[in-house]
């Protein structure tokens, strides 16, 4: 994935997912992003490419790809698997992952018929 297309899915993100993020401050601004913790933008290309590994309507496919593909190499991962951002919803990624999901099929113009 080139650095444009990741740059126009980082602002598609902000639009979609950022504006609605519970996490965001009083201004719009993300102390997340400023302190490096947020995984729908530092694990952006890596979880695109396992979204359009999908073609369901249903979101477990999608889950379990994000675990295969991003949180298998994930450094906030436990060495049992086990996830405590996740865990404790604050891994954007995961806590966002529909309208994630949703962002990326559109962008490349693959939803399916849901």
């Amino acid at each position: 994935m080139d650095e444009r297309t990741i740059g126009r899915l980082a602002t598609i993100m902000r639009e979609k997912i950022c504006a609605v993020c519970v996490d965001r401050n009083p201004d719009g601004s993300c102390d997340r992003l400023a302190e490096g913790s947020c995984t729908l933008m530092s694990k952006l290309p890596l979880a695109a490419e396992a979204i359009l590994m999908v073609d369901s309507d249903k979101i477990g496919p999608y889950v379990q790809s994000l675990r295969d593909h991003v949180c298998a190499t994930c450094s906030l991962r436990n060495p049992d698997g086990s996830c405590d951002p996740r865990d404790t919803d604050r891994c954007m990624l995961d806590t966002y992952l529909p309208l994630f999901v949703e962002a990326i099929e559109e962008y490349f113009q693959k939803a399916p018929a849901r």
